[in-house]
């Protein structure tokens, strides 16, 4: 039998087409708003905020063919370590500090698990670590923001379970 660790996964989704990215934002932030204000009609609803969640609803099913979803799975911690390492300031004023582009562009092609848009599997061309980087390049802070937070999030974990195990069996001993 060989043992296996389950390493966590995450999907992400970047919208191409920034105008719709970013039409997508600004009804999100009136939906918000309308959302906070109340306005329940006598039929129990809030009419406004249907309405900013219909609009983006259908804004996501037009931006659909435009949408980069990639499967993402956590680095073997060696793996992690040698990226920050590559992807790490060794001079100068920001020394120590970790790029983000960096670390995004040479994590995500090791994480990549699938990559489909528009539905359709990319070629395996459009998934290489240098066609990657030059996507990358080109999205907005919006677009990018998201790849970051995966990246960072499925690697970084600290998930220890053996204080909160240590913790249970304390609270249950006592009942």
């Amino acid at each position: 039998m060989a043992l296996n660790v389950k390493l966590r996964t995450r999907t992400v989704e970047v919208i191409l087409d920034q105008d719709k990215a970013e039409e997508i934002y600004s009804l999100g932030v009136k939906l918000a708003g309308a959302s906070a204000s109340g306005g329940v009609s006598e039929a129990g609803g809030n009419p406004i905020a249907t309405g900013f969640a219909e609009q983006i609803e259908q804004l996501r099913k037009d931006a659909k063919k435009d949408t980069l979803v990639l499967e993402l799975e956590a680095l073997p911690f060696s793996k992690w370590q040698a990226v920050v390492r590559e992807n790490t300031v060794t001079k100068g004023d920001y020394a120590g500090m970790q790029d983000q582009f960096g670390l995004v562009s040479t994590a995500i092609p090791q994480m990549l698990k699938s990559a489909t848009l528009g539905g359709k599997p990319l070629p395996e061309e459009d998934m290489s670590a240098d066609a990657l980087h030059d996507l990358f390049g080109q999205l907005t802070d919006g677009q990018f923001t998201p790849l970051w937070e995966a990246v960072r999030d499925l690697n970084t974990s600290r998930a220890d379970p053996k204080a909160a195990s240590d913790l249970a069996l304390t609270v249950l001993r006592k009942d």
